[in-house]
């Protein structure tokens, strides 16, 4: 699978860890594709991209531009 064009793309939260850098609010998430189950990544992404109640085992539509993970909805 490639990431490099924008993409929208099925996968199962596995982590999620909020955290504040300078005051501003982000979310570490660590999940699985539907493509690649068995491949976890992991990205950061602004608070305001991703659920605020998200929590593991939940499935989620994930966002990559040019392979970064960009945003998180359900």
């Amino acid at each position: 699978m490639s990431l490099l064009l924008p993409q929208e793309i099925g996968a199962t939260v596995r982590a999620v860890r909020p955290l504040d850098i300078h005051g501003d609010r982000y979310v570490d998430v660590t999940l699985t594709t539907d493509e690649e189950p068995d491949q976890a990544r992991t990205g950061r992404v602004p608070a305001s991209e991703c659920p605020a109640d998200l929590t593991p085992g939940e499935k989620v539509r994930v966002r990559f531009v040019m392979g970064v993970m960009v945003g998180v909805k359900r």
